[in-house]
């Protein structure tokens, strides 16, 4: 056989090849992202619903009948305060269990142990696994097309039953908990666990609700941020985004 009719044949070969491919098997779609770290809280969980929750529950637990509406504002305030602490390394995740409620106990001049207080609304807070919308839809689309992990800011004994009694658990093999690591977003340690388990800090984008903490964590790190904000707040900070979405469903434009 003759060079030019071999190289007429293997020509043949390829084209066909190509067309069982085509007609065989799915057509791959190619990420943008090898890696997407989702916060969890804000992004995909209901917090402020789960937290609301756990708060009234515990408060008429206790014996308060009346104001917890009024009670729970102030708590927020307390309570976002420590938080922005606790990124800053200021406070341990153990203290700040206890230190937001007795800073809210004495503010409210309420007679209650915040030792009693917190183990009970933490149990309760736990229970909490309302989805956001197209929180599910969205993972379950990037789910098997690249590397998904939750990146949350968080209690170990809060975040680990809420996301295994969540319908989210079957999708995620990664999750990283600042408490397990030992540092919060935004510090750089947070991340740098991240990637020596999975080594993608090349091709690795975060979306999260918190400018503080996932922008400003992911800025830092060299990584591409995408700020979820669905309220439309403005942006004050010196923080900015790779992205900005309104809606989850807007990340498998941009992903």
């Amino acid at each position: 056989m003759d060079s030019t009719r071999r190289e007429v044949q293997l020509r043949k070969i390829k084209t066909k090849i190509s067309i069982d491919t085509i007609l065989h098997f799915p057509i791959l779609t190619f990420m943008k992202y090898k890696l997407i770290l989702f916060d969890a809280d804000g992004t995909l969980f209901d917090f402020e619903k789960a937290e609301k929750n756990a708060f009234h529950t515990a408060m008429k637990e206790f014996g308060i009948k009346e104001k917890i509406a009024e009670f729970h504002y102030s708590y927020e305030i307390i309570n976002k305060a420590i938080w922005q602490e606790f990124q800053e390394k200021k406070i341990t995740s153990e203290k700040l269990r206890i230190e937001r409620f007795r800073r809210f106990f004495t503010k409210m001049q309420l007679d209650l142990d915040p030792v009693k207080v917190s183990p009970f609304y933490l149990q309760k807070l736990s229970e909490g696994i309302d989805l956001l919308p197209f929180a599910e839809e969205v993972v379950k689309y990037f789910h098997g097309k690249c590397e998904i992990a939750l990146a949350t800011n968080g209690l170990s004994e809060v975040q680990r039953p809420r996301f295994a009694a969540s319908k989210l658990s079957e999708y995620f093999k990664h999750i990283f908990i600042s408490e397990e690591i030992g540092f919060p977003k935004p510090n750089s340690e947070f991340f740098e666990h991240i990637f020596s388990k999975l080594p993608f800090s090349d091709s690795t984008i975060i979306v999260g609700d918190n400018l503080t903490s996932d922008i400003k964590g992911g800025n830092d790190f060299g990584i591409d941020t995408c700020w979820f904000n669905p309220q439309k707040c403005f942006n004050n900070s010196d923080f900015i985004p790779t992205y900005e979405i309104g809606k989850l469903e807007d990340l498998k434009e941009i992903i």
